[in-house]
């Protein structure tokens, strides 16, 4: 097992000093394109978050590194982001897609359709093809019965079990799912 870190921004000398602790893995998502970022935060820029997985990397930790979908981002942006996952040649890439929840800025943004989803996947797969891509968040209330055709359109795997800030799908569907793709549990 190799322990892993989702803590935000790093530096030079924590990044090294996670290595040497027997870290491996430094989840660091980008969230969307350069170029739409600023629509969505407004805590920090975009180099800092470059800058962040640049420093894992030279750390010899390996980087998880992906975005989020369904924010009102174009297919240019989409192609952006993924342009600039290339770039940085992460090692694996989680993709999210939106799950809209009452109270947030964008609770009334849901303009992402089962199709739409896979289209992502395989333009994933197609500009990152020896890339390890997991689909995560939001992968119930997007794919809703279309969740099998993950696989199909290029994804490695999915996450089980319960999201940041929503519930996942049953362990025993997920599991049946999985056994149905004949894909190894």
């Amino acid at each position: 097992m190799t322990p892993s870190v989702s803590i935000g921004m790093l530096d030079r000398d924590s990044a090294e000093a996670l290595h040497a602790a027997g870290c491996g893995v430094c989840h660091h998502n980008l969230e969307t394109a350069r170029s739409f970022f600023t629509e969505i935060c407004t805590t920090h820029n975009y180099d800092d978050d470059v800058a962040t997985i640049k420093v894992a990397k030279d750390a010899r930790l390996k980087v998880c590194c992906g975005g989020l979908f369904g924010l009102g981002e174009s297919l240019e942006q989409r192609i952006e982001l993924g342009m600039t996952l290339h770039e940085l040649d992460v090692d694996s890439i989680p993709l999210n897609f939106l799950n809209p929840i009452a109270g947030t800025p964008l609770e009334g943004q849901n303009q992402l359709t089962p199709m739409d989803c896979l289209h992502i996947i395989c333009l994933y797969r197609y500009l990152l093809p020896n890339k390890k891509i997991t689909i995560c968040g939001g992968r119930n209330v997007n794919f809703r019965d279309f969740q099998v055709a993950i696989f199909m359109a290029g994804a490695s795997g999915v996450m089980i079990g319960n999201y940041l800030t929503t519930s996942g799908r049953n362990l025993a569907t997920d599991k049946q799912m999985l056994q149905d793709a004949e894909i190894d549990w």
